[in-house]
């Protein structure tokens, strides 16, 4: 289930608001393993804020972090880290799989030889590529990956996760990474927090633990940091460097520091790409951006350098020139109307002029033709 019910939270536009509070959501419709009736994400029910959080975000939680047995688990969750990053990237994907496993399965039940019963009917994300009737049954994770304490950590098995993902968990909040995500490099995901007073933080010592749900066919960019109490729905981008620290609604692209919700995302794209079908064929294909006048000698270094500093020298020039005829066009236009003002005043004078001539010298004729008729 991914904690989402069609709302935004308040601090969002309206008109996004408005935008995702539709009725037929076209991601679901499109996917005949998501129903209103299994996923909350695609129900049209709004909630406010305080509800939203209430139903699908849990409660915050506090927990004594530095009590020995927390700082067991950690320890032990710390041991598995260090042998899943001991592992070769290229070592066989079932040995790197079981490593895993004793992350976010400590207690599982294993054979004398400490492998668990799972060895025997893994698949991993190579078998399924090439027999796409299987579905993998381990996510496939790149060392290094650091978590705290793996406890409620849970990653479908259709997940890919890059190198150097950090994932600050708690034993007290659920983290779920749904299917088929692929989450970048460079990534942390926080559950765990602090008291914000100083005086919780001096005498309390106490750590805070929030869940986050990563729902299905997310992709996480390079260098993303998702805060504890945050849902990320069905099908959402994240781009490279964004900070989410507020719930993103399924089907968007969502961007910055803080986050901000860009564009909804359509389900297919018609961008032209070419197919490279195999490694052979991808040493055939030419696909580089030229370099810009440099042949890779000294000479032809210093040249393009050159090139380079009389482009900026020119284009310097040009903005200059470009400048100087802006003010002047502006001293014109200041002149033009300086030039309409002044005519304009010399129009009005010139008919006030006419104006008060006329009046007065049809109260002299006025005056002449009183006299006359008195005489």
């Amino acid at each position: 289930m991914i904690p989402y019910s069609g709302h935004i939270e308040e601090k969002t536009s309206l008109r996004w608001r408005q935008h995702f509070r539709y009725t037929s959501n076209p991601y679901a419709a499109s996917r005949p393993d998501i129903s209103p009736s299994t996923d909350a994400a695609m129900s049209d029910q709004a909630y406010s804020t305080a509800v939203f959080k209430q139903q699908y975000h849990g409660v915050e939680v506090s927990f004594p972090a530095g009590e020995p047995d927390f700082r067991s688990v950690r320890n032990s969750c710390a041991a598995a880290c260090r042998a899943f990053n001991s592992t070769p990237e290229d070592a066989d994907a079932k040995i790197r799989g079981e490593k895993w496993l004793d992350i976010v399965k400590p207690k599982r039940p294993k054979k004398a030889d400490g492998t668990s019963a799972e060895e025997g009917t893994m698949v991993t994300h190579d078998q399924a590529i090439t027999n796409p009737a299987l579905k993998a049954t381990i996510p496939f994770i790149k060392p290094p990956l650091w978590v705290d304490y793996g406890t409620r950590l849970k990653v479908a098995s259709t997940t890919f996760i890059n190198r150097n993902c950090v994932i600050l968990d708690t034993p007290v909040a659920d983290l779920i990474i749904g299917e088929r995500c692929n989450i970048g490099t460079n990534c942390t995901i926080v559950c765990v927090g602090h008291p914000v007073s100083l005086e919780g933080r001096r005498n309390t010592k106490l750590s805070t633990g929030a869940p986050v749900t990563i729902g299905n066919d997310v992709w996480i960019g390079a260098n993303v940091t998702i805060l504890p109490g945050v849902s990320i729905g069905n099908g959402a981008v994240i781009g490279a460097g964004t900070v989410v620290n507020c719930n993103v609604p399924p089907m968007t692209l969502a961007v910055g520091s803080p986050v901000r919700l860009v564009k909804a995302l359509a389900l297919s794209e018609d961008k032209p790409s070419r197919l490279i079908e195999s490694y052979e064929e991808s040493t055939e294909f030419t696909n580089s951006l030229p370099m810009e006048q440099w042949d890779g000698t000294d000479s032809g270094f210093r040249a393009a350098q050159a090139a380079q500093l009389a482009h900026k020298s020119r284009r310097g020039s040009e903005q200059v020139v470009e400048q100087r005829r802006e003010e002047q066009r502006e001293r014109l236009r200041k002149s033009e109307i300086v030039v309409i003002a002044a005519v304009t005043t010399v129009v009005l004078a010139l008919f006030n002029l006419f104006f008060f001539a006329g009046l007065y010298l049809g109260e002299s004729r006025g005056c002449l033709s009183l006299k006359s008729s008195d005489l």
